[in-house]
């Protein structure tokens, strides 16, 4: 009798999804790893305080004592980076936090429920996407203080309609699959169905539209922070260091290069991981 190959479908999942993301793309796997690495490590990995200046040694280039050099302050860049890694990894959990509660709420009851909710969701969910995130930022930031908190409840608000259409596509989706059914033959209320059932079939997809929106949160972090709308002085961020960079360009052009390549190294990281992880989805997690 002929052994019949194992199909693709049939194989077992060895190594699950990081070992997918490190085939598939191990430079994500890399530049999120060190990100995550700077962020929750930086304290205790910076070789220098990230906010004591010191003018003597200022705009250094890389050095044994400065690996990164210094900035206009004399301050270490290196440590500064690991600071701003910090500064970004809370500004994407603000935003996913926000968007993920709202807009996931939002779109499970909608597409789970239908009917006169779902016209109203949908509705709310086009009026919040007509609003541009900048704008929203810098209202917020009017009434209340610059800071990291307030500037990323605006771009939190601009990621609830990501959220909420991924979360009422699934739900329409899965609302009359034969599991659902089965569940409301047993007695099950809709609340509980949506959240026993239908709420951990889309954390794939929700996952993935984390990683895109943490992606942009990090952009939006560094952008506002580079207008004085985010984090505020001596306080580290990846805009802020642009920021100062923007003025000696002649005379220091690597501080500039070094900050800028860190927060596109980010963000390339993330994208380049939601793309990976929406890869290993529509593969069926193989």
């Amino acid at each position: 009798m002929t052994d019949v190959p194992a199909t693709a479908s049939s194989r077992p999942r060895r190594h699950g999804l990081f070992g997918y993301l490190v085939r598939r793309s191990p430079l994500a796997v890399l530049l999120v790893g060190v990100f995550l690495l700077a962020a929750i490590c930086g304290p205790w990995l910076a070789p220098h305080s990230m906010t004591d200046t010191n003018l003597s040694v200022a705009l250094q280039g890389p050095s044994p004592t400065y690996w990164l050099g210094t900035d206009p302050l004399g301050r270490d860049v290196l440590s500064r980076l690991l600071g701003s890694a910090q500064v970004a990894a809370q500004a994407f959990i603000i935003v996913v936090l926000i968007g993920g509660v709202f807009g996931i709420t939002l779109g499970l009851l909608a597409g789970g429920l239908g009917g006169w909710l779902d016209l109203i969701v949908s509705r709310l969910v086009e009026v919040l996407q007509g609003f541009p995130t900048i704008l929203v930022a810098i209202v917020i930031v009017a009434l209340f203080d610059p800071s990291l908190t307030n500037a990323m409840v605006a771009v939190g608000l601009a990621a609830i309609p990501d959220f909420a259409r991924v979360s009422r596509s699934v739900a329409i989706q899965l609302r009359d699959r034969e599991f659902i059914q089965a569940a409301r033959g047993l007695g099950a209320g809709e609340l509980r169905i949506l959240w026993n059932e239908v709420l951990p079939n889309m954390i794939g997809p929700l996952i993935v539209i984390a990683s895109f929106d943490g992606a942009q949160a990090v952009l939006w972090e560094a952008s506002l922070s580079f207008l004085g709308m985010g984090v505020q002085p001596p306080a580290p961020s990846f805009g802020s260091m642009l920021r100062e960079a923007q003025g000696y360009l002649a005379i220091q052009p690597l501080f500039a290069a070094i900050v800028g390549l860190a927060v596109s190294g980010v963000i390339l990281g993330l994208n380049l991981m939601g793309d990976a992880i929406s890869d290993y989805i529509d593969r069926g997690g193989r």
